[in-house]
């Protein structure tokens, strides 16, 4: 029953963010109204092209992504994820308490996480589990109490749309439904006509075809 429940709820959920994304105006984006084009054309409403958007298999080792994390999560949007070269995985704990410095601070951690995660998909290594509860948990207490008492004008967007990037690829990759909870908490939480002014705003739309993967995975 739990089971019935929950894919009722998610094919419901995936009606609504794939008619959201088609209602956005592309040129909007400037430079990447291409892409939200081709977004849009993967989200169409066709049972064809949502059985496309399947889960991602987790990773087993860390790998190179030959290129850097925008352009990756931009591919992952679209078509998923390549066959890939593995190598040695960074250091963990420095970077770990960087990240924590920072948001300690209030400055930006896009960059820092942008580096790390030039392959998104190395954000769902078992390694990295104690970095993701700690974004997950920012997200739903920190980052949730300042909209919500204030407005989105209250936190970074380029880092929330980031790390919202970041939990719907685990969310994709997971059967963990916090991930997927998180990700349907934030689909309510801003607004249906949020334009984001900032430096990378087509990241809410990737994150909306990675919202859309995760939904796919549990209908």
């Amino acid at each position: 029953m739990n089971k019935q429940l929950i894919s009722q709820a998610v094919v419901r959920r995936l009606a609504e963010v794939c008619g959201r994304v088609n209602q956005m105006e592309s040129h909007a984006f400037g430079e990447m109204g291409l892409f939200v084009n081709s977004v849009k054309e993967v989200l169409r409403a066709k049972p064809d092209r949502i059985s496309k958007l399947t889960r991602f298999p987790p990773p087993e080792s860390w790998a190179s992504a030959y290129t850097d994390c925008l352009t990756s999560l931009r591919a992952l949007s679209l078509q998923g994820p390549k066959a890939i070269r593995s190598e040695p995985q960074p250091e963990h704990d420095r970077f770990f308490n960087q990240l924590k410095m920072i948001h300690a601070a209030r400055e930006p951690v896009f960059a820092l996480l942008a580096e790390r995660y030039a392959w998104p998909l190395n954000f769902s290594l078992d390694e990295e589990g104690e970095v993701r509860e700690y974004v997950l948990m920012r997200l739903m207490t920190t980052c949730r109490t300042r909209i919500e008492n204030e407005s989105i004008a209250a936190v970074n967007l380029d880092d929330l749309l980031l790390e919202l990037n970041l939990i719907g690829v685990h969310a994709s990759a997971t059967t963990d439904l916090r991930f997927l909870d998180a990700l349907n908490y934030y689909y309510e939480l801003l607004p249906a006509t949020m334009f984001p002014e900032s430096q990378h705003g087509w990241l809410l739309v990737s994150w909306y075809a990675l919202y859309a993967r995760a939904l796919n995975s549990w209908s």
